[in-house]
């Protein structure tokens, strides 16, 4: 395969939720492209030193100004882009522990959303495959989803790895 970039990064991939009122909090994609005005969650790059449970909670403190005492690993997810070769590994975290006042700290709109309506809305593809196991609130899942050029899932092989 010549003329493939085979470009490789690791990020995290996280979502809060308030489980006072059954909100999940997401990002309204500003960036124009594929995704704009889908809905995803926090993601951020990992530092090459970074251990990734601190990367998802700079991640989201830079994001939202929210301060995180503690995210749980629920995810790993590669994505691979059909036409580039390039691939994302994403470490899914999610939290209801944190505190402070909701900042729109990065481009797009930061939004509350009542779990109940979240299938309702225009997700990202990547969220939308991953939602139905992050929802459950307890497996562990992992697996690998390659994207078309318009970042919609062509095909995924995600795998709960194990139940609580």
């Amino acid at each position: 395969m010549t003329g493939l970039n085979y470009h490789q990064s690791i990020q995290t991939l996280s979502f809060l939720f308030d489980n006072k009122t059954d909100h999940i909090l997401f990002l309204q994609i500003a960036e124009d492209g594929p995704l704009k005005r889908k809905h995803s969650g926090i993601k951020g790059n990992v530092g090459i030193l970074e251990d990734t449970n601190a990367a998802a909670i700079r991640n989201i403190q830079e994001a939202t100004g929210l301060v995180v005492s503690e995210a749980v690993l629920r995810g790993v997810v590669k994505t691979i882009q059909a036409s580039t070769g390039s691939a994302t590994v994403y470490f899914v975290y999610e939290s209801s522990k944190f505190s402070g006042t909701l900042e729109n700290k990065i481009p797009g709109r930061l939004k509350w959303v009542d779990i109940l309506n979240i299938f309702n809305l225009q997700m990202e593809s990547l969220v939308k495959e991953i939602m139905p196991n992050l929802l459950d609130g307890e497996s562990f899942f992992e697996g690998t989803i390659h994207l078309n050029d318009l970042d919609e899932v062509q095909s995924s092989d995600i795998r709960i790895c194990n139940t609580f």
